[in-house]
């Protein structure tokens, strides 16, 4: 009987484990716009790479120790490097929706980085 108990205790925390790790995920993914309109207030032609997104990349992704050149998960010290990840959709996937994980590691960029990414990866993700 105390075998019993023992089990169904163990297999009683596991599934709230479990389960409190996909209401996390769950959250994360749904805290920023990615249903293709800008966001209020946000001229998505405004959003430039060169003026806006570079010095978000390079301040929080092309950071020693991370998204470097020789970087197995990619180089985003050039446009080139981070487009081949926004076309095969894992920069979406894993800054915009914080899919498997939130990058950058440090943490999930402010709301007000996440639009201006968001806008810009739908106005093109243009070298501008």
């Amino acid at each position: 009987m105390n075998k019993f108990k023992i089990l169904a205790l163990g297999f009683i925390a596991i599934v709230l484990f479990l389960s409190c790790e996909k209401k996390v995920g769950k959250l994360a993914s749904t805290s920023t716009t990615t249903t293709g309109a800008p966001p209020a207030g946000l001229v998505c032609d405004s959003v430039k790479y060169n003026a806006h997104i570079k010095p978000i990349i390079m301040a929080n992704c092309a950071v020693p120790g991370c998204h470097v050149s020789g970087f197995s998960s990619g180089d985003f010290t050039t446009y080139a490097g981070l487009n081949a990840k926004i076309t095969n959709g894992k920069f979406k996937a894993r800054v915009i929706d914080a899919n498997p994980g939130p990058m950058p590691a440090s943490g999930q960029l402010s709301q007000s980085k996440l639009d201006s990414i968001q806008c810009w990866l739908n106005s093109g993700a243009l070298n501008n």
